[in-house]
C-alpha cells in the first residue's frame, strides 16, 4: 500500500498528540503545520480531516481546530461503549484458533516488556493491536467499524491516563493476560465478563483527570 504525503501527516500529527507533545485542547494552526513540515496547506488540510474523523481533532464554528479534550463523561461513554462492541465481536466470531492465540501471547509478552521500562507509547499502541487482533474474525463487518471509529479516542485516553497516572502502567501486562486466558476458554461469555472488567479499569483511569475536562480547552482558548 502507497504511503502518501498525507499518511505520513496524520500520523506525525498523531504521534504529537498521543505523546503529550501537544496537550489536550491545544489550537491547531493549518499554516504553522505546513511550514514546519514543508508542505502543502491542502495536504495538512486533508491529514487533519482524516484525523477529525478518528475523534483526536474537533473543529469550533469562529474558534478553529483543537486537540480533542473530552469529558469524564465521554470517556467513561466511549470505553463502556467500546466494552461492550468487543464482547459482541467476540460472540459473532468463530473459536479462536492456534494461530490467533500465539499472536496475542506474543503482544503480551510484549506488553510486559514495556511495562518494564515504563514506556507508555509502545503500550499504547501494543493495546490497540491486542484489541484489534481479538475482534477481527467477526463476522458483522458493520459492528467492526463501529468498534475501529473509537480507536483514535480511546488511544488519546490510554495516554493521557498514563501520564497522569503513571502507576496506571503497572500491571496492564497482566490485565491483558487475563483478557488472553479468557479467549482460550473459546467461551464468549466468559470473555465478555472478562472484557467488561477490562474496560471498567479503562473507566477508573480516565476519572478525575483534569485534564479529560473542557476547562482544558477553555484555557487554550484564552492563550491564543
Amino acid at each position: 500500500m502507497m504511503y502518501t504525503v498525507v499518511d505520513q501527516i496524520r500520523e506525525e500529527l498523531k504521534r504529537r498528540m498521543l505523546t503529550g507533545d501537544w496537550g489536550l485542547g491545544s489550537r491547531i494552526f493549518e499554516e504553522d503545520i505546513a511550514a514546519e513540515l514543508n508542505v502543502s496547506r491542502s495536504a495538512v488540510r486533508e491529514a487533519i480531516r482524516l484525523l477529525e474523523q478518528e475523534g483526536l481533532i474537533v473543529r469550533e464554528a469562529h474558534r478553529g481546530l483543537y486537540v480533542a479534550s473530552p469529558t469524564d463523561r465521554e470517556a467513561r461513554e466511549v470505553a463502556h461503549v467500546r466494552g461492550v462492541l468487543e464482547a459482541e465481536a467476540v460472540r459473532l466470531s468463530p473459536p479462536p484458533s492456534v494461530t490467533l492465540l500465539d499472536e496475542l501471547d506474543h503482544i503480551v509478552r510484549k506488553l510486559e516488556a514495556a511495562e518494564e521500562r515504563i514506556d507508555r507509547v509502545a503500550a499504547a499502541a501494543l493495546d490497540r493491536a491486542f484489541h484489534s487482533l481479538v475482534v477481527q474474525s467477526c463476522e458483522n463487518d458493520l459492528l467492526l467499524r463501529k468498534f475501529h471509529e473509537l480507536d483514535g479516542q480511546m488511544a488519546i485516553f490510554f495516554h493521557w491516563s498514563m501520564a497522569h497516572k503513571p502507576e496506571a502502567i503497572a500491571g496492564i501486562a497482566e490485565r491483558h493476560r487475563a483478557l488472553y486466558q479468557a479467549l482460550t476458554t473459546s467461551d464468549a461469555e466468559v470473555y465478555a465478563s472478562a472484557v467488561s472488567k477490562h474496560y471498567r479499569n479503562a473507566i477508573a483511569m480516565a476519572q478525575d483527570l483534569p485534564e479529560t475536562t473542557h476547562a482544558v480547552r477553555e484555557l487554550a482558548r484564552r492563550a491564543t
